[in-house]
């Protein structure tokens, strides 16, 4: 089984720390977000593995080279216009005509069993299986309705401004939903029905077709933790579950990163993470915040649900504090807080 990621985003909901770098490097737990499905995708087996990129391709090809530093080989396909989840898809999967390939959204954190769901594939005979995850309803993700034994009966994907509108929150919950978790196996027939180098999605054009004839497509919820890491409060909680171990994951992640100095008498709650070769004075305290590399954090500060791009500096006597159960304040890289500076968000 062949591996395609596909990471072409340009990661709009996660500015500003997606300015100067693409989604797919953005730190969690000191460790590039791809890194964690790298090596669940090796764990099963699944160690041949093309990037469908677009934005700052360079520098994730930079980070991940030929894989074998990873355990795997690595290979990438550039998009030079975005060619949407359909498009991305078969231009990867070209470098493996012929072959079935098990396919990942990019920004998708989960410990599925990936095992289970590719024998379920096999013992159904798939063209394609679509792994779901339950989640509350109504939501805005696209929601599969399933007949007993598990084959795809309707694929109810909300329109964006349905998306828009369920994504704040402002909804009552009626029961659960299955969604597209964004994890695919698809057989070489699947992915030979996309159209090349033309722009589409999977989702909206091509599951469509293979719905309308009662073609064999799947779906299966295996359990496990999932979430689309998306947003600056849903990286929190990405960081967050690795470090506390709520999601397994198949490479460590670790609080606090190589070559910082963090004061004796400085306190990390809530699954606080500090990135390398940042400093933190004494007397701080840090809950439930994310530094990245190289912040300087001085004496008696007090940060709360807040992520702190790289180069930044919070002097002495700073209060700084996201709100409470909602959303997360983030402060750009090389942002500079002068002594005594309040932000209460």
């Amino acid at each position: 089984m062949k591996g395609i990621i596909i990471a072409g985003g340009l990661g709009t909901r996660l500015r500003p720390v997606t300015y100067h770098r693409p989604k797919p490097l953005v730190p969690v737990a000191n460790r590039p977000f791809l890194e964690y499905q790298v090596a669940l995708l090796k764990q099963y087996g699944i160690d041949d593995i093309v990037f469908a990129t677009n934005y700052m391709a360079d520098k994730i090809e930079g980070h991940f080279g030929d894989g074998s530093r990873f355990g795997v080989r690595m290979r990438y396909a550039i998009e030079e216009s975005p060619l949407g989840t359909g498009g991305a898809i078969r231009n990867a999967a070209d470098r493996f005509p012929g072959e079935a390939v098990a396919v990942f959204n990019g920004d998708v954190l989960t410990d599925f069993d990936l095992g289970h769901i590719l024998d379920f594939h096999r013992q159904k005979q798939a063209v394609a299986t679509i792994t779901l995850s339950e989640v509350p309803s109504p939501n805005p993700f696209g929601v599969l309705l399933l007949d007993a034994d598990g084959k795809v009966d309707a694929w109810n994907e909300p329109s964006e401004a349905t998306k828009k509108l369920l994504s704040q929150g402002n909804f009552e919950i009626t029961g659960t939903d299955k969604i597209n978790a964004g994890f695919y196996v698809f057989a070489p027939e699947f992915i030979e029905s996309i159209p090349q180098g033309v722009p589409s999605s999977v989702e909206r054009d091509i599951f469509p077709r293979f719905l309308e004839r009662s073609a064999p497509v799947y779906g299966i919820a295996p359990g496990g933790f999932w979430m689309d890491m998306g947003r600056p409060e849903q990286l929190m909680i990405a960081s967050q579950a690795i470090l506390s171990g709520a999601v397994k994951t198949f490479t460590p992640g670790a609080a606090i990163g190589t070559g910082s100095t963090v004061a004796p008498d400085a306190a990390l709650t809530g699954d606080s993470s500090i990135g390398n070769n940042c400093t933190v004075g004494a007397g701080t305290k840090l809950d439930a915040t994310i530094l990245l590399d190289g912040v300087t954090v001085g004496k008696r500060v007090s940060m709360r649900g807040v992520i702190v791009d790289e180069g930044a500096t919070i002097e002495d006597d700073c209060i700084v504090e996201g709100t409470a159960g909602g959303s997360t304040l983030v402060l750009a890289a090389g942002t500079v807080l002068k002594q005594g500076t309040r932000i209460l968000y």
